[in-house]
């Protein structure tokens, strides 16, 4: 063995000797790191849970294992404005199944230092100069990539398992009356699915309301769901990922609450004044010739004349449905008059359209204006009726349902 053989050895002996004592110096300055932040963890979340303030790990940890109600019923609607402005939605961020999209932020400890920092604008905190009170607690603002309010519904994402294009419309027809929405390409925009313009896919997730005029979602309907979505995914070569349904059943029954608290229905009833009856034929002529539209469900329905969007619905006294043979051969002792707020924009506006369309009808028909006690319905009664629309729109608003949207067409179907 020669001289440069020897030295070669010498400095590879060397170096492997630098990386091991540099190696041994990292681990030891990190463990040393990781015992000094020891202390300064438990003191905070001693100070938070002394506080009462909720914790990371606990709102990963969910703590509701069961649903609160195990026999939901519906709740019937009545206009209470505690129960409305009370209600708070529990959410689950993470899905049921493994892969996550969403994954919380990690939050620094609390430090005098962040107790003194405003919060941002986006936080829903609410500030106001000069006032000593702490605003009251914001509402539950999701940051999501879902297209449509978590809180509201249980849903699942659907992609094709070889990463390419499938067909969307089986899965829209086997999801029932769950939202679809869809994503033509990786980095496009949700848009709503459309049966007559949209083909293949990339990515489909259907969304079903935790509840309805119906009542709440129970556990039986959620599992069978999410069965036959895997059934059909299985067989499309296809995977399914379920999200929020571990605590479904529970939120379904809080949210069916808060539902029946806002669900006003105004309703008048026209009844002709002398006691008598009005001929169907007249009787159609005439809601005709006021914007009224007979419907294939045996509704007159009342378009306005701006946007020719149906603001209210006139069926018969005594719930018969209408139909061209029965106003053509019938005569017709009173009608029901019924305005739906939850389902349409600009709720107050329309209601005093409906209010000024049942005087018209009153005129036309010669009719006395009615509440459904038999009361004669006179402005007082007109304005106390608005007081109550005016209270349950604000409450379903102030809790990021807009009246009118999509989203309230489909919890008030």
């Amino acid at each position: 063995m020669n001289s440069l053989q020897i030295g070669l050895i010498a400095i590879g002996a060397f170096v492997v000797a630098l990386l091991f004592v540099w190696h041994w110096w990292q681990t030891r300055r990190l463990g040393r790191r990781d015992q000094s932040a020891k202390p300064d963890l438990s003191s905070s979340r001693g100070t938070r849970e002394d506080d009462g303030a909720p914790l990371l790990t606990d709102v990963e940890a969910p703590a509701i294992t069961a649903p609160r109600a195990t026999l939901p019923g519906r709740a019937e609607p009545t206009l209470d404005p505690a129960v409305a402005q009370a209600w708070e939605p529990r959410v689950r961020l993470e899905p049921d199944d493994p892969p996550t999209a969403i994954e919380p932020e990690e939050l620094p400890p609390d430090t005098g230092a962040a107790a003194e920092t405003p919060p941002p604008a986006s936080s829903g905190v609410t500030q106001h100069s000069g006032e000593a009170e702490p605003a009251a607690a914001p509402r539950t603002r999701l940051q999501s990539e879902w297209p449509f309010d978590e809180r509201l519904h249980v849903h699942a994402s659907v992609v094709n398992l070889t990463g390419g294009p499938f067909d969307a419309a089986p899965f829209v027809a086997a999801a029932g009356r769950a939202t679809a929405w869809v994503r033509l390409f990786r980095q496009s925009p949700w848009d709503m699915f459309d049966p007559m313009h949209v083909g293949s896919v990339q990515q489909l997730v259907l969304a079903l309301p935790l509840a309805s005029r119906a009542g709440p979602i129970e556990a039986s309907d959620i599992d069978a769901w999410r069965f036959a979505l895997t059934e059909l995914a299985t067989a499309q070569g296809a995977e399914a990922q379920f999200h929020g349904f571990r605590d479904g059943p529970a939120r379904a029954v809080e949210l069916d609450s808060f539902l029946a608290a806002v669900d006003i229905i105004p309703a008048a009833y026209l009844v002709k004044k002398d006691g008598g009856q009005w001929p169907g034929t007249k009787l159609r002529g005439t809601l005709e010739a006021n914007g009224f539209r007979l419907q294939s469900d045996g509704r007159f329905a009342y378009h306005e004349v701006e946007s020719d969007a149906v603001i209210f619905h006139a069926v018969d006294g005594f719930e018969r449905p209408f139909t061209p043979e029965r106003l053509r051969t019938e005569n017709i002792a009173a009608l029901r008059c019924v305005l739906e707020p939850v389902r349409l924009t600009q709720p107050l506006a329309r209601f005093d359209v409906f209010r000024q369309s049942l005087r018209a009808l009153s005129k036309l028909l010669g009719a006395d204006l009615k509440t459904s006690e038999g009361a004669a319905l006179d402005e007082a009664e007109f304005a106390a009726m608005r007081d109550e629309v005016k209270t349950a729109m604000d409450a379903l608003a102030g809790a990021g349902i807009e009246p009118g949207s999509d989203t309230a067409r489909s919890l008030f179907g």
